[in-house]
This record gives C-alpha cells, structure tokens and sequence, in this order.
C-alpha cells in the first residue's frame, strides 16, 4: 500500500517538479521511488513508542505516505496517550508525595 512519490508531478519532499521518469529529484536529490522507513507507518509507530514519543507527530505529518484522516487518527491517539502518561505521573507523584510526608511525620502510610 504504497502511494506513488510522483503522484501529480512533484517530488514528495519539495514538491518541485518531476518527471515520471525519474528516480531522483533533479532538486532535492530525494529517491522518487522509494520512501524512508521513518515514514512508512510502522516506522512511526516504532519511533514513538520506543524514542520520540509525541515529537515523531513531525514525522506523521511530513510522511507522504499518510491521507489527512490517517495523519489526524495518529495525531489524536498521540494526544491521548501522552495525556494518560502525563496523567499517571501526576497521580504516581499524589501517592509518593503523601508517603513521604507520612514518613517525615513518623506515621506510616496507608496500607504498610
């Protein structure tokens, strides 16, 4: 499932034009024919579980291999995700934060 880098006559990269012939941007220099693992859908899911988490949104949106409701379904399970983890820090801090105190009070927490 893969689209055609020249689809409409332009390179994918900097959409200056070019020849169906070609297999390089006469530009750029960016392959026509092929495209980067970092931005083949696994690629991206790969990057952002495993390093840039929702920074690799850069590579959602400059992949020319995503349709616009692909892009925004990555973009909304990015946000979310990242709002659970942000979320699930937030309470892990609550419960160490109340420890700790417990702890300097000379009263041991809840459950110990």
């Amino acid at each position: 499932m893969s689209k055609d880098p020249k689809e409409g006559g332009v390179c994918w990269n900097c959409r200056k034009p070019a020849a169906a012939e070609d297999n390089f941007c006469r530009f750029c220099g960016r392959n026509l024919v092929s495209f980067p693992w970092y931005y083949q859908h696994w690629g991206i899911i790969a990057l952002t579980f495993l390093a840039l988490g929702p920074f690799s949104l850069v590579l959602v949106w400059r992949s020319p291999l995503m349709s616009r409701t692909a892009r925004w379904v990555y973009t909304a399970l990015a946000v979310f995700i990242t709002y659970e983890l942000v979320k699930g820090c937030y309470h892990t801090y609550l419960v160490v934060n109340d420890a700790m105190n417990a702890v300097l009070k000379g009263q041991l927490p809840a459950g110990l």
